[in-house]
C-alpha cells in the first residue's frame, strides 16, 4: 500500500512539474471585430493568465503600443484579451502582432512576469467611407460544424470578401469556453478573421446554455448590444438580435427569458434609426436577421411566436425603411421570397429550387428581397456604385439564385 502511495505521490508531482514548464502561448485568435474606418477591436486569448497589448505598425513604420483600458487600469491577469483602438486612419493598411507576458503571482505590491511572447506580423486594412463598392458573406445555421463552414466560405470566394456574417445559430448551445472557439471562431482564424471581421449576428441557440450571458465577449461591441447598424461606404448594414422562438413563458426557458420586451426595444430603435441622416442617405440598405419576417408556421405552434412578433412589430418598419436586401435564416430551409408587389419583384436569372414563397394575407406586403439561408447554403453580394450583385449557392457549389439590384 505504502509503493502505491508513493506511486501515485510521484505521478501527481510529475503531472504538476510537466503543467507548469507547458510554454506560454497564444490559444486562439487573433480576430477581428467592429473595424470601421477609424478603428478596430482585438480578440484573442492566452494559455495562461498574463498582462498582454498590441503593437501597431502603420504604413511609414512607427509602431506603437494599445492596451484594454478600464477605470485607470490596464487589463491584467487574464486569459480573454479584447483590445480596441480608435486611433487609425481611414483606407489605410496596418499590421499588427500581440504581446504579452505571463504573470506567475500577482500580490497586492508585487507582480512576478513569467515567459514573454510574441506572435508574428498580422495585416489588416480600414475601410474607405467614400468607396462605392464592398463584398460580403452571409450563412447560417451551422450549429458547430466547422467544416461545413469552411466549404461554404471557399465556395463564396471568401479571399476577396471584405466582410463575413454569421446570421444566427452558429453553435447548438453555449455552456463551454471552448464552444464558440471549436464551433467556428477557430476555422474563422484559419481561414481570415485575423485580417477581415467577421459579424455575429445572435441566433435563438447563441441564447441557451448556462454560459449565454457571457457570449458578447465574442464579439465585442462600443454600444454594448447584440443589435446595430454601421456604414461601409454606400452601404448601410442593419444587424438584429431576434432572441427565442418560443414565447418567454415557454417551460424550457425556467422563467428566464424576456425577449418580448427585447425585440420591442429593437423595434422602437429601428423607427428611430431609418429616420436619421445617416441611414438616409446611404444608397443601399441591407438587414440581417436570423428570423424571416413572416412565418409559415401554424399559428399556434410555439416556435411561430418570436417570428410573429417579428412580424406584427417590425415587418411595417422594415416596408418603410427602403430595404434592398434581408438575409435571415433559423427556418433550416433555403427560401426566396420575393418582393410582394408586382413592381419591386427581383429579376430573377435564376429560380430557387422551391416554389418562393408567397406571404400569407395576414403577415401583409413584403416590399423587399429576403434570402433565407438553410444549413447548407450561403449568400455572396458584391456592391458597384449604383448596381448590387447577389448569389445565393448550395453545398456543390450550385447556384440557387442570382439577380441584379441597380439603383
Amino acid at each position: 500500500m505504502k509503493k502505491i502511495r508513493i506511486f501515485a505521490l510521484a505521478s501527481f508531482l510529475l503531472t504538476v512539474s510537466v503543467a507548469a514548464a507547458a510554454p506560454y502561448g497564444f490559444s486562439h485568435g487573433p480576430y477581428l471585430q467592429e473595424l470601421t474606418p477609424t478603428g478596430v477591436t482585438f480578440v484573442f486569448t492566452t494559455s495562461d493568465k498574463g498582462f498582454s497589448w498590441v503593437e501597431l505598425r502603420s504604413p511609414e513604420g512607427e509602431i506603437t503600443r494599445h492596451y484594454a483600458v478600464k477605470d485607470g487600469l490596464r487589463d491584467a491577469y487574464n486569459t480573454f484579451c479584447t483590445i480596441r483602438t480608435d486611433s487609425l486612419r481611414p483606407a489605410t493598411a496596418y499590421d499588427y502582432r500581440l504581446c504579452s507576458k505571463r504573470i506567475d503571482d500577482f500580490q497586492p505590491y508585487r507582480v512576478t512576469f513569467g515567459d514573454s511572447i510574441v506572435s508574428r506580423w498580422y495585416a489588416f486594412r480600414t475601410p474607405d467611407p467614400r468607396s462605392e463598392e464592398c463584398s460580403f458573406i452571409a450563412l447560417s445555421d451551422m450549429h458547430g460544424d466547422s467544416a461545413k463552414l469552411a466549404r461554404l466560405l471557399a465556395l463564396a470566394g471568401v479571399e476577396s470578401a471584405d466582410r463575413i456574417f454569421y446570421v444566427g445559430d452558429m453553435m447548438n448551445y453555449y455552456d463551454d469556453e471552448a464552444v464558440p472557439f471549436r464551433g467556428f471562431i477557430d476555422k474563422s482564424v484559419e481561414l481570415f478573421a485575423s485580417e477581415r471581421p467577421f459579424v455575429l449576428v445572435r441566433g435563438n441557440h447563441e441564447t441557451r446554455g448556462n454560459k449565454a450571458r457571457e457570449y458578447a465577449r465574442y464579439a465585442p461591441s462600443t454600444n454594448g448590444t447584440f443589435y446595430g447598424a454601421f456604414r461601409e461606404g454606400d452601404v448601410m448594414f442593419v444587424v438584429l438580435d431576434c432572441g427565442e422562438d418560443k414565447p418567454d413563458d415557454f417551460p424550457v426557458y425556467a422563467g428566464l427569458n424576456d425577449f418580448d420586451s427585447y425585440r420591442s426595444e429593437q423595434a422602437r430603435w429601428f423607427a428611430e434609426l431609418i429616420r436619421s441622416k445617416e441611414y438616409r442617405t446611404a444608397r443601399w440598405h441591407v438587414v440581417m436577421n436570423h428570423f424571416p419576417p413572416v412565418s409559415r408556421m401554424d399559428p399556434d405552434h410555439p416556435e411561430r411566436h418570436g417570428v410573429q412578433q417579428i412580424t406584427d412589430e417590425f415587418l411595417p418598419l422594415f416596408n418603410r425603411a427602403s430595404i434592398d436586401l434581408m438575409v435571415s435564416g433559423h427556418t433550416h430551409r433555403y427560401e426566396l421570397i420575393q418582393p410582394t408587389e408586382e413592381k419591386l419583384r427581383v429579376p430573377m436569372i435564376v429560380d430557387a429550387p422551391e416554389k418562393p414563397f408567397d406571404a400569407p394575407p395576414s403577415a401583409g406586403d413584403i416590399l423587399f428581397p429576403v434570402i433565407v439561408n438553410g444549413t447548407g447554403t450561403v449568400v455572396r453580394v458584391d456592391v458597384s456604385g449604383r448596381t448590387m450583385r447577389v448569389r445565393a449557392l448550395d453545398l456543390q457549389g450550385k447556384t440557387l439564385a442570382e439577380f441584379e439590384l441597380r439603383k
